[in-house]
């Protein structure tokens, strides 16, 4: 009878044991493929992106980190988007749409206006960043490559930093117009610092 005892409380032992380890390995299994799949979604659908530089002040600041989406992205205006490396200076840029293809925009006085027709255009941007004027295309140089008003082309779309006085974007020789095929995607939520994390449109 003690051995019978004995048997069984080994087996109990044994079965706890085996489902001890079977839970571990669930879980393990669990665990891996739950990283695969983020890391895939992160590949194929998400990109994380790093600030770099002033021009996009007071949105976005040097060295903080953005979730970018191309997915199903048609670019409109208002969105922040970042531009490949083969537009500027084989660095990714990031800008925010100012007018999207067949609209006019309109640079005078430092007042940046856009409208579906050339008679109209209204200025744009403050809601964005409150009342900051771009400097004037009058007297040429960096920011007069384009004679205003002009339309933007079919597939293409007009960017501005929201720090306008700094930013080099479409107003310049350097990047110009961006043809959308350029474009890498939208960006979504501000990922660092931790403290400002969250969607960057209102």
């Amino acid at each position: 009878m003690e051995k019978d005892n004995e048997r069984s409380q080994k087996r109990t032992k044994l079965e706890e044991t085996r489902t001890f380890w079977h839970e571990v390995y669930e879980w393990l299994e669990c665990a891996v493929i739950t990283v695969m799949v983020i890391l895939l979604v992160f590949t194929f659908l998400f990109r994380q992106v790093k600030i770099d530089g002033g021009s996009m002040n007071p949105t976005l600041i040097h060295n903080e980190r953005v979730i970018v989406s191309d997915v199903f992205y048609t670019p409109k205006y208002g969105d922040i988007v970042v531009i490949s490396s083969e537009v500027y200076d084989d660095i990714p840029i990031i800008k925010r749409v100012i007018a999207t293809e067949g609209q006019w925009v309109d640079i005078f006085d430092g007042v940046v206006s856009v409208g579906d027709t050339k008679n109209s255009m209204k200025p744009v941007g403050k809601e964005f960043v409150g009342d900051i004027y771009t400097e004037s295309v009058i007297g040429g140089g960096a920011y007069g490559s384009h004679e205003y008003p002009l339309q933007v082309p079919e597939n293409c779309v007009f960017v501005l930093g929201d720090n306008r006085p700094v930013s080099l974007d479409s107003r310049t020789e350097a990047v110009g117009i961006v043809d959308q095929r350029h474009i890498i995607g939208k960006a979504l939520y501000r990922v660092y610092p931790f403290d400002k994390m969250g969607s960057l449109y209102k």
